[in-house]
């Protein structure tokens, strides 16, 4: 028979396992983001990193990075890629979704109230008034391209801006509102600021939305309307960095040695994306605000 110490110790014990397992669950549930229930998960060491086994991915979303440098290089580029991928998908996911749904509505004749609101956000965020330019800057492009970019943009997860602001390529911040930090260089003895993002999600976020929009990447977004094929589109990426074409040549060299073509099939997994798919960006609490005063062009 236990004493009433033991007792108590069992008790305690029995709390310690329940806490612990309550925080696994909380840690391990689904947020909704887009069309996509994504899980997210903070890193403190590489071994927090899930490795991507199947072409059906879990769409973790890592909220914090941390230095892969004390891997091997070969488990170093694993992890990377493994750390990249799910949250590449998530938005490419739900850049492909949206599109669809925006086609759909461009054939309608008249919109509903949150329809438009939808669109006019879409709009807002992809900088156009038109719908059908929009539909052609929510098209996405193969998911090597986006691997290879972050890889070399953030020196394979090593550089300064990717570890302490999510930012792996490198993205540069022109406002004093954005949340950023301050490059290492300078530009003709100006400081230069990165952006610094809430998690990797946002970043590739942002990523898509500069290649949509960006007067840079008009030719990027020519070819990607004509081909997906990988070493065709880089081919438009020259004016992404300074570099030019050894950038496009590095690109190259990495997309074919790292084989990263074969995650260009990958998929987030059907069970973590939502089933009625509908084009609702604003919540409920805010369907009874005027409508904005721009027009929609068919």
């Amino acid at each position: 028979m236990l004493s009433t110490r033991n007792v108590k110790y069992v008790a305690l014990f029995s709390l310690s396992a329940l806490l612990l397992a309550s925080a696994c669950n909380l840690s391990e549930r689904k947020q909704l983001v887009g069309h996509v229930y994504v899980i997210k998960k903070s890193i403190r060491s590489p071994k927090d990193i899930v490795r991507i086994h199947d072409s059906l991915v879990i769409p973790y979303i890592y909220t914090s990075t941390c230095s892969l440098n004390t891997l091997p290089v070969p488990e170093k580029k694993q992890k990377f890629f493994d750390m990249m991928l799910p949250a590449i998908l998530v938005a490419k996911t739900n850049l492909d979704l949206t599109r669809g749904e925006v086609e759909m509505l461009s054939k309608k004749g008249k919109l509903s109230r949150p329809e438009k609101r939808s669109l006019h956000q879409l709009m807002k965020k992809f900088k156009t008034n038109n719908i059908h330019i929009l539909i052609k800057r929510l098209h996405t492009f193969p998911v090597s391209i986006v691997l290879a970019q972050a890889a070399i943009e953030s020196g394979w997860g090593s550089s300064r801006f990717f570890l302490q602001a999510n930012n792996p390529f490198g993205i540069w911040s022109f406002s004093p509102k954005h949340s950023r930090i301050v490059a290492a260089s300078t530009r003709n003895g100006t400081k230069v600021y990165l952006r610094k993002f809430e998690d990797l999600s946002k970043a590739i976020d942002t990523y898509y939305v500069m290649l949509a929009t960006g007067k840079p990447f008009a030719a990027f977004r020519k070819a990607r309307m004509k081909t997906s094929n990988p070493d065709t589109l880089i081919q438009s990426l020259k004016m992404y960095s300074e570099r030019r074409g050894s950038y496009i040549a590095d690109l190259e060299q990495l997309i074919r040695t790292s084989h990263l073509k074969r995650y260009d099939s990958f998929k987030i997994a059907t069970p973590y994306l939502r089933k009625n798919r509908q084009l609702k960006l604003f919540s409920e609490q805010r369907k009874k605000e005027p409508l904005p005063s721009a027009k929609i062009f068919f």
